[in-house]
């Protein structure tokens, strides 16, 4: 019989954690994407199992596809063998477990199980995982910002009459609502608690001394380096995934610098509007029905370049014309004097044969149609050689560091700001350039239609101005003047 693990060789600072593991009974490491965390927990796991008679395991990530892209279908090429293995099933001798695909679990000839379980099933109101086991594994624990498990699962691994274990692998996303980050700081001086962080120089440093190729060479780091400020127009995430790094921003929200400006600068403010200029609204068309995707409108004014949101709202199951009944009910519904739609405003609705500007027009007479974005935006004056071209979310960006929001009123817009994060691709272990869509998705693209606005549409030059109203002032301190809330 093979022995076990029939292919995993662990690295240094692989068994520097299964070391810390097998000696504490809350373990967390913090390494960097593609070094090999889960391999070395799910062995570890293995291990204890076979150690352990009649004992339970559970491997746990946010929802069941992740555990399967992360562990359960994973491969992997073994340098010694050749051979091309299944990383958690092919490392356990077949006399020894019996692996169970549709279930995602293992059982163990002694007697021992292991279950792989996402946190939150898809499509299924309920989350959480069982109180029976006795050890649990958390990959990419930093990502549980929708829900900590910790405050369930602590006071049961924490029994003194029936210890279980915890075993924690992930790299860091944050501090601010961050499970992982939480249960690091209340670790502080415990004996039982063990903590490893290792960045990549640490890593590539430890495989150095023991005469071993690094992880990733220094020339794969900058290529990595170049293409996140190229994608995100910063290298704060690529910090995070291969530099370890907790800083307070959420590197994978989309508008997170611009974001933390804005409150830094105190952007998110209290305003009255300015009486010289005419107010509009941008709306996000979701579908209709009570299950379909929300409806969002930003109110807003532009004036000197800068962009003051000063209202929203979002909806469900409502025809897009019962919206102008909730901006009727507004103190500033009188000076509104445009409602702007996404490009699909013009287009035919099948079940009722007209388009939703249309629609909109019969409730408020004013609809302008935004073009059909490409994605792209040109910058005016830039030469062909240079970066001519921005795409349509980096011109929000930069916009976002000329905006000022009405702090009480755009609450869930501030929300929606601050957590619209880019979207995690399991299988390739790391960040798309496209943004999850979730419940914060509806407003981030009405916002996209409010800037894609001022840089389109001509009513802002006067065609929709009343020219018999005093120009605005154009000095930045007489604009906040103006606007301040007396």
């Amino acid at each position: 019989m093979k022995s076990f693990p029939v292919y995993y060789r662990p690295r240094p600072y692989q068994a520097e954690a299964h070391a810390m593991w097998q000696k504490k009974r809350v373990g967390i490491v913090v390494f960097p994407r593609q070094t090999g965390k889960d391999v070395a927990m799910s062995i570890e796991e293995c291990q204890s199992a076979l150690l352990t008679p009649k004992t339970t395991g559970v491997y746990v990530s946010l929802n069941n596809p992740m555990i399967r892209d992360i562990l359960w279908d994973k491969t992997y090429l073994d340098p010694v063998t050749g051979d091309f293995v299944q990383m958690l099933q092919d490392n356990v001798p077949a006399e020894l477990c019996d692996w169970r695909a549709t279930a995602m679990t293992g059982q163990f000839s002694n007697g021992s199980r292991l279950k792989l379980q996402g946190y939150f099933q898809s499509g299924q109101d309920r989350n959480g995982v069982g109180t029976s086991f006795q050890r649990y594994n958390f990959t990419e624990l930093a990502l549980f910002t929708r829900e900590d498990p910790l405050p369930r699962l602590m006071p049961i691994i924490e029994n003194e009459h029936e210890p279980k274990k915890l075993r924690v692998a992930s790299t860091p996303r944050g501090k601010r609502r961050n499970p992982l980050w939480q249960l690091m700081q209340s670790m502080e001086g415990n004996p039982e608690y063990g903590i490893i962080t290792r960045t990549i120089d640490d890593i590539n440093e430890m495989m150095r001394r023991e005469g071993m190729p690094p992880v990733i060479t220094q020339d794969k780091l900058e290529q990595i380096r170049d293409s996140y400020l190229k994608r995100f127009g910063n290298d704060r995430m690529f910090e995070q995934e291969y530099y370890c790094s907790f800083e307070e921003m959420d590197a994978a929200a989309v508008y997170g610098e611009a974001y933390m400006k804005m409150i830094e600068e105190k952007r998110d403010t209290e305003f009255n509007l300015d009486g010289g200029h005419p107010v509009f609204v941008a709306f996000d068309i979701g579908s209709s029905g009570m299950h379909s995707d929300a409806t969002a409108w930003i109110a807003f004014q532009w004036f000197n370049n800068k962009l003051f949101l000063f209202d929203c709202g979002e909806g469900h199951g409502k025809a897009l014309p019962e919206y102008v009944d909730d901006l009727r009910a507004k103190s500033w519904f009188p000076r509104l004097s445009t409602i702007i739609l996404p490009w699909d405003g013009d287009h035919h609705e099948k079940a009722v044969n007209t388009t939703p500007a249309d629609m909109m027009r019969k409730a408020f007479p004013s609809v302008a149609v935004l073009a059909k974005s490409n994605k792209v935006f040109r910058i005016p004056g830039a030469r062909q050689s240079d970066y001519t071209q921005i795409t349509d979310i980096q011109k929000v960006r930069m916009q976002l560091y000329n905006t000022i929001v009405h702090k009480t009123n755009c609450d869930w817009l501030l929300e929606c700001l601050e957590n619209y994060k880019y979207e995690f691709n399991t299988k390739l272990q790391t960040w798309s350039d496209k943004p999850l869509h979730d419940k914060h998705s509806h407003m981030m693209d009405a916002l996209r239609y409010v800037v894609q606005a001022t840089n389109e549409l001509d009513f802002f030059q006067g065609a929709f101005f009343d020219t018999g109203i005093t120009p605005a002032p154009t000095s930045y301190a007489e604009d906040w003047s103006s606007v301040w809330k007396k």
